[in-house]
């Protein structure tokens, strides 16, 4: 299949759950990316990821939870100023590192996400 009708069917995915679970879906394009053959190597995954995340396009799901109530400006804008910040630092260190080392931490911290997920959906918490 065409590798750009993969990429737009991944972002049709991606932003109709990323809106609804209150995430970027950062994990879910990164992992797209590579599943679908649409980059061929971890670091063109994560790069192709960043730039796609520094684009605005979850501004209109973040205002519908403002409109609500439901979002911290604060908060957003210390985890914005940090993660730019360490983002970089993070994006060197991709360089200094083993493929190998990334492609585990991506799933070691995958795996513990989904666990706490999975922990808050068994105990019923909101």
């Amino acid at each position: 299949m065409n590798r750009y009708l993969l990429t737009i069917i991944l972002g049709a995915l991606v932003g109709t759950m990323g809106g609804m679970e209150g995430q970027a879906g950062d994990l879910q394009i990164l992992t797209g990316l590579l599943l679908f053959g649409i980059v061929k190597t971890q670091r063109q995954a994560a790069g192709t990821t960043l730039l796609f995340n520094t684009i605005p396009f979850m501004w209109a799901a973040a205002y519908e939870y403002y409109r609500r109530g439901d979002l911290d400006i604060k908060i957003s804008a210390i985890l914005v100023i940090t993660s730019m910040i360490f983002s970089y630092l993070g994006a060197r260190l991709n360089y200094m590192v083993s493929p190998v080392f990334v492609n585990y931490s991506v799933a070691v911290t995958s795996t513990l996400a989904g666990a706490y997920f999975f922990y808050r959906a068994y105990k019923g918490m909101d």
